[in-house]
């Protein structure tokens, strides 16, 4: 009789730890985060965060998911993305500066989200010239459209200092950008002018 009073607990002991060595697979197999599921289900390559930051900047209004279910924020050296709290690195990408010029309105900004952030000027032609400060060597030049949200996205090498300089139809306009670890993702301050 003593020895079945001992053995009930041990067996219960031994259940538990059966159990909980049962589900541990089930949580490798869980799944990619769903803000990874979300981006994916927008037709974004999710294995490349280059691609990512590109895939959601360029995304139609229209089809951005809600700030509710996913929000996504590009640092100097990562994109955050909510729920989840997951940080993809952009070391080798570069710095991802994305750029909203305007004439009447604009917002404060320092980093930008890719998935909130509106600009006064969606679709819009603009000649965007980007020049190392340094060494006067033009690191862009083209004759771009902003985006659907209003923004133009580069990547620029890291720890510099570069000339932007944004040409369109409403006007022209110039500043100094550094692209160093605590540097501004999103530029909104560039105004248009004659």
């Amino acid at each position: 009789m003593g020895i079945r009073t001992a053995l009930v607990p041990l067996l219960a002991a031994a259940a538990l730890l059966f159990t909980g060595c049962a589900s541990a697979p089930a949580e490798e197999e869980a799944g990619p985060p769903a803000a990874l599921e979300q981006i994916a289900a927008l037709g974004i390559d999710t294995s490349d965060p280059q691609a990512l930051v590109e895939g959601l900047d360029t995304l139609p209004i229209a089809s951005r998911p809600s700030p509710d279910t996913l929000v996504a924020s590009v640092q100097p050296h990562e994109v955050v993305l909510q729920p989840g709290d997951i940080s993809l690195p952009l070391s080798d990408a570069g710095f991802y500066l994305s750029i909203a010029p305007y004439v009447d309105q604009t917002h404060p900004c320092s980093f930008h989200s890719l998935t909130t952030c509106l600009g006064e000027l969606r679709n819009t032609p603009i000649e965007l010239t980007i020049t190392d400060a340094e060494s006067g060597e033009v690191v862009t030049s083209e004759i771009t459209v902003t985006a659907d949200n209003g923004f133009v996205g580069v990547w620029l090498p890291r720890d510099g200092e570069f000339d932007v300089r944004i040409v369109g139809e409403q006007g022209t306009a110039e500043t100094r950008v550094q692209t160093h670890e605590d540097s501004p993702t999103c530029l909104t301050t560039m105004q248009l002018t004659a």
